[in-house]
């Protein structure tokens, strides 16, 4: 029986190219980047060359990319590494000398808040969403439970997409962080982050101290069908992951923008400018390079043909299916991933649902695959409806493998099943 695969938000096989690239590496160039003999010197420049390929398909400098075991340490990285640079901060004069060696930055970059004001500790604020990533939201709730950090979660509005004007309306004297998704996992609404980052270049604001609030985007989800170019976007930090482009799984990156004070998390040997220290994983690192090139380079005409199959999708359920459907975040133009897809089936046990439609040799999921041991989404439920919308939600994602056929296979066995329901 054929597989009719419509998961791949959650994640994609390895393209043929990336595995082609990749084989050298597993094999017969296995040498250690910091080793200074021959074989080192070859991983050494196979992962300069992936550097700068992801560079360039970010518009950003090589030496700003830092290459991870996947987006959840990337975006781990960003929230820990901008909140423990903060809490380690002193209150130096800005130009000296001492300043920056101990910011490891030129003497320009303005310092991160003080510990202290007046004898009085100051705790970072941090500014997010609440239908983020859970490696996102998770080490933040982490820090907020432990009075590291104080948080404001902004709410989506009912269409799935926050507000720019509520995102910079929630900043404040003590604030050090904004993390925003680029586009949600689950439900594929964009979120209006280039709006986001040219109000916070803008804004004007008494501070403790002069500094600038830096901003995260996860963009995990992103760069097969958005351009990720990080000044237009206005982003300090950004989070990619490699099996969600197509790319082997166990890789990922965050791009740290020039002079972005980050604490490292992980000690070790310095690798990454001593940002992530372990031996670098470079078949890994060159199949991520590679499969972002090419998502880079169809990223249009592969958006217009996914596009076409969702929609077509959508509407033979609208046709087919005897109830009445909810469709979960806005199906606006520029306001949803081509590939997504999210619909509540009132009534309807989904993950029921789910796997009768694995039977029948359908691949779809009721949430994020991340949470496993949650009962409904807290994405869904952000959006409004109460539990039983939450619970009773489909997620379809078509990918490069997905024909007008699959989509027929698949809405005949959706009706089928849904039918015997009511």
């Amino acid at each position: 029986m054929r597989r009719m695969y419509l998961d791949y938000a959650s994640t994609t096989p390895l393209d043929p190219r990336v595995k082609k690239v990749m084989e050298p590496y597993l094999t017969n160039q296995f040498g250690n980047p910091s080793s200074i003999h021959a074989e080192g010197v070859i991983a050494k420049k196979a992962l300069d060359i992936a550097r700068t390929t992801v560079a360039r398909c970010l518009e950003a400098h090589a030496e700003e990319i830092v290459f991870t075991s996947g987006g959840t340490e990337a975006n781990n990285l960003a929230i820990l590494g901008v909140i423990s640079s903060a809490a380690s901060s002193a209150p130096l004069q800005r130009g000296s000398a001492e300043a920056a060696r101990r910011r490891g930055v030129e003497d320009s970059t303005p310092l991160n808040p003080p510990s202290k004001e007046g004898g009085r500790k100051i705790v970072p604020h941090v500014v997010t969403t609440n239908i983020e990533h859970s490696s996102v939201l998770e080490p933040l709730r982490e820090l907020e439970r432990q009075g590291k950090v104080e948080m404001t979660y902004v709410p989506v509005e009912p269409n799935g997409i926050v507000k720019a004007e509520k995102i910079i309306s929630a900043i404040k004297p003590n604030t050090i962080l904004v993390s925003v998704m680029y586009a949600n996992n689950e439900i594929g609404t964009i979120q209006p982050i280039r709006k986001i980052g040219q109000a916070i270049q803008n804004l004007k604001i008494s501070k403790p101290q002069n500094f600038k609030i830096l901003f995260h985007s996860d963009a995990c989800q992103a760069p097969l069908y958005l351009r990720c170019f990080v000044n237009a976007l206005g982003v300090d930090l950004l989070t990619l992951d490699g099996h969600k482009i197509y790319g082997p799984k166990g890789i990922g990156a965050l791009y740290v923008r020039r002079n972005t004070p980050l604490a490292p998390q992980l000690l070790g040997g310095g690798q990454e400018r001593g940002l992530r220290s372990t031996t670098e994983n470079i078949p890994a690192v060159v199949g991520f390079a590679e499969a972002l090139r090419i998502a880079t380079s169809e990223r249009e005409k592969e958006s217009a043909r996914i596009k076409k199959i969702r929609d077509n999708l959508y509407s033979q359920i609208l046709k087919n299916v005897r109830i009445d459907v909810v469709v979960n975040g806005s199906m606006a133009e520029g306001e949803r991933l081509p590939s997504n897809l999210n619909i509540s089936f009132p009534g309807v046990d989904t993950e029921f649902l789910t796997l009768k439609l694995d039977a029948l040799g359908v691949a779809v999921s009721t949430k994020s695959s991340c949470l496993r041991d949650k009962k409904s989404s807290y994405v869904i439920s952000a959006l409004g409806g109460g539990t039983k919308r939450a619970v009773s939600s489909l997620r379809f994602t078509p990918g490069r493998g997905t024909t007008k056929k699959d989509i027929e296979y698949a809405t005949k066995a959706l009706t089928k099943l849904v039918s015997e329901k009511h």
